[in-house]
């Protein structure tokens, strides 16, 4: 995913957008570009041809500028527009060359002309996707991005997808769909994201800073400052997870069981000076009664 955006400020109530960049199976050093813009308008526009040829060419010459072409040449560009409105998409074109009124088809040959896929959203039949953990959850998020009750999302997202997909590839989509929620929804603040991501044992901060960067080419600066000034903050308490994992992990290993209640009892100490004093002893006790009654102890304390 590339942390770009090519709708302006003046557009960005009806738009949003992102851009991947896709290796090419079977060509050395051939990539493309995935394009998708999603229009948040009640009704589908039919010009919204014009703004994704305007962001098309956008995307070409910022990586004529960066020196990025292939051999001289443009990688090429797959645009999808995502429709979310009420309204069919009858009047939708995804043809440009139906855009432009010719007098003759003389006039064709010096016409850009090129099309798009058009999806609307609405017309997904919720019973078939909600198996599927990823569009289920987009599916709500385009119905209540713009609706107060967007904010009951980020917590459960974060949840299903650590619970459904491997931690690298949940941590990845989370950090896409936030993205996408900073682009397109103003109902959320940084404490909701930043309360989703505390479910995280760790990796919430990564993504964090990638929102607080975004939030800064936005202009809003401030979102950055906070996050920067808690970056310690994030950095400690996902050792202090990590910690408690590992004293976890290391009494299982050594004692085969340990119940709930002890395992309870470690993950409720948040002092990462006295979780290391007793990852010290997971070695050195003959017990799991032992080890109980230091956690017991400690706690005290």
């Amino acid at each position: 995913m590339e942390p770009t955006t090519y709708v302006d400020e003046k557009l960005k109530k009806h738009y949003s957008d992102l851009v991947f960049s896709v290796r090419l199976t079977g060509y050395k050093n051939q990539f493309a570009k995935i394009y998708l813009l999603f229009e948040h308008k009640s009704s589908p526009d039919p010009l919204t041809g014009v703004q994704v040829l305007k962001y098309m060419a956008l995307q070409w010459l910022d990586l004529q500028e960066q020196h990025m072409l292939v051999d001289g040449k443009l990688p090429p560009i797959i645009p999808i527009v995502i429709y979310q409105g009420q309204e069919d998409d009858r009047n939708m074109c995804s043809s440009f060359h139906a855009l432009v009124e010719m007098p003759s088809d003389s006039f064709k040959v010096y016409i850009p002309d090129f099309s798009f896929a058009f999806f609307n959203v609405r017309g997904i039949d919720e019973a078939k996707v909600r198996e599927k953990i990823l569009l289920k959850f987009y599916v709500e998020i385009i119905k209540y991005q713009n609706d107060p009750s967007v904010k009951e999302i980020p917590p459960r997202l974060v949840r299903g997808l650590i619970e459904s997909l491997g931690y690298r590839t949940a941590l990845e989509y989370i950090e896409i769909f936030f993205r996408y929620l900073v682009k397109s929804t103003g109902y959320l603040t940084q404490e909701d994201y930043k309360k989703a991501l505390e479910l995280l044992p760790e990796g919430g901060e990564s993504i964090m800073e990638t929102l607080a960067d975004q939030w800064v080419q936005q202009g809003r600066q401030e979102g950055r400052e906070e996050v920067l000034h808690e970056k310690d903050k994030w950095e400690r308490q996902a050792e202090v997870r990590a910690t408690q994992r590992l004293i976890v992990e290391i009494l299982t290993e050594r004692f085969d069981v340990v119940g709930s209640g002890l395992t309870q009892k470690i993950y409720s100490i948040e002092s990462l000076d006295i979780l290391n004093g007793l990852f010290r002893k997971t070695q050195r006790v003959g017990s799991l009664e032992e080890f109980s009654k230091l956690v017991d102890k400690a706690l005290e304390a």
